[in-house]
């Protein structure tokens, strides 16, 4: 496999951290994009490490000043990103008639505003080159989840962008794939947690059962998928969502 520049957004942990170390094992060059610098450096600390290269890079995705920073410093660094993850998000939870409209803009600003200026500022370059692959992380949330209303749309619209924007692509070597991971445990999985008035443990144990492979998924999991539609010969794979979740779902 050729080394490209890949970008990963909210990769300083979780699934997003996952993602880079798995990029950066195959020799890739990966820009660690968080909000919270201090975890963008310890995944790159981690990955520098293990013998590979990374960048960490602090920006709001929700912003188009800091989203043009952010690829500028990469692309200044190693040059065109070649593969871009859009990873980032959060959960704000609440019914939709207690929804605050702060909490909805919130979370549909980073998942899908911050994915689509990513994209913008990157498949420029991907273009030139001719080759480019973007991978969009969604949820099985996508298919419905209840007081989730801002999450779920936000995953739905993320899938829109994805089927959409690989037909604007393909012409130009550059394919777009979304990855929608079921139950993973990361730090979210504790807001979860509380969400449901359970601890750790006890949501951890419900959720298992409620899973036909009968465990909770990891960010490897998730990470193997990414890899999947990154590959330097999955050119002939675009606009699909791949759900990780230990199972079927309709």
């Amino acid at each position: 496999m050729q080394s490209r520049v890949a970008v990963v957004t909210g990769g300083g942990s979780g699934i997003g951290a996952g993602i880079a170390r798995a990029l950066a094992g195959l020799g890739h060059r990966v820009a660690v994009l968080d909000r919270v610098a201090e975890g963008a450096a310890g995944v790159v600390e981690e990955i520098r490490a293990a013998g590979g290269s990374a960048l960490a890079v602090s920006a709001d995705i929700s912003d188009p000043g800091g989203v043009d920073r952010a690829v500028g410093e990469v692309t200044a660094a190693w040059g065109p990103v070649g593969i871009l993850v859009n990873n980032a998000g959060f959960a704000r939870d609440n019914p939709v008639l207690d929804m605050p409209l702060a909490d909805w803009d919130s979370v549909l600003d980073t998942h899908l505003r911050g994915s689509f200026l990513l994209l913008k500022a990157t498949a420029p370059g991907m273009r030139a080159a001719e080759w480019g692959r973007i991978v969009n992380i969604s949820s099985i949330s996508a298919l419905g989840d209840d007081e989730r209303v801002n999450y779920v749309a936000a995953k739905a619209g993320l899938e829109g962008l994805t089927r959409a924007a690989a037909l604007d692509l393909a012409p130009f070597g550059i394919t777009v794939n979304a990855v929608g991971p079921g139950v993973v445990q990361t730090a979210m999985t504790t807001v979860s947690a509380a969400r449901a008035g359970r601890t750790l443990e006890e949501h951890l144990e419900v959720q298992a059962k409620s899973i036909p492979r009968g465990r909770i998924g990891t960010p490897h999991d998730i990470a193997r998928a990414v890899l999947f539609f990154a590959a330097e010969d999955a050119d002939f794979v675009t606009g699909q969502v791949l759900y990780v979740s230990g199972g079927p779902h309709g």
